[in-house]
């Protein structure tokens, strides 16, 4: 096995993506919040780029079977159901729905590695899970952070080099990494016993601060809350 990290997120080869798995990160806060809402029993999530796809998307199901949910500048959309708090993504909201989802980093990177041969959604939130389930699968891996708006994100490569710090710590076969992957590993080791530090001090982290999302910082910092493993398929992402 090979793992690669992305840490800009431009839209990578088509032909590096179709033998390899694909864990896209946005850890602030766009998978944190699609991994929490369907350990909660949403039924599926539908991730797509701009606001006005989301209200047409809402148009094809019945009104009481779907919720719109997502950010622009880190606050709910107007005329959405829910924002972008992993928090607000309860059972009593969630259970039996579909979710329409739109980010402004997150889920555009789902649409930008659709040609990957498997895409999960990964978080702090279930980390252990998609490390087991890449080395059950055996393929090369990129992983995928969904960045800043077009920026490197401090808060995602740390995830990213925790699931390699993962992998390479339970691997029983030789695995290789790149430069980026040693880097993120790295990074990871840096912060390992402190994440909600890497929170504090990325851009983000700070935006999401001076906005009054703090309590997210620490809600998303979680380690092992679920075993699901998002994919996302055919446009959808469901857990597995």
């Amino acid at each position: 096995m090979q793992i690669d990290i992305q840490l800009m997120p431009s839209s990578p080869r088509r032909y590096l993506l179709s033998d390899r798995i694909v864990v896209v990160i946005d850890v602030l806060r766009a998978t944190s919040v699609m991994i929490h809402a369907l350990s909660e029993g949403a039924l599926e999530i539908i991730p797509v780029a701009t606001v006005e796809e989301a209200f047409q998307m809402a148009k094809v199901f019945p009104r009481d079977a779907v919720l719109l949910g997502g950010e622009r500048e880190s606050k709910k959309i107007q005329g959405f159901d829910l924002g972008n708090s992993p928090r607000e993504y309860t059972a009593e909201k969630v259970k039996e729905r579909k979710l329409i989802v739109t980010t402004t980093n997150g889920t555009k990177a789902f649409h930008l590695v659709s040609s990957g041969r498997e895409i999960f959604a990964g978080s702090f939130f279930n980390i252990g899970a998609i490390a087991r389930r890449c080395l059950e699968l055996d393929k090369d891996l990129l992983i995928f952070p969904s960045g800043d708006e077009g920026d490197f994100s401090l808060e995602d490569a740390v995830c990213g080099g925790m699931l390699i710090d993962l992998i390479t710590k339970k691997g029983q076969k030789p695995i290789a990494l790149t430069d980026a992957s040693c880097g993120a590993q790295i990074l990871y080791d840096r912060f390992e016993t402190n994440l909600l530090e890497a929170f504090h001090l990325s851009r983000h982290g700070k935006e999401l601060m001076k906005r009054g999302f703090e309590e997210d910082l620490a809600y998303c910092a979680q380690i092992d809350m679920t075993d699901i493993v998002p994919q996302f398929k055919d446009g959808v992402i469901r857990a597995k």
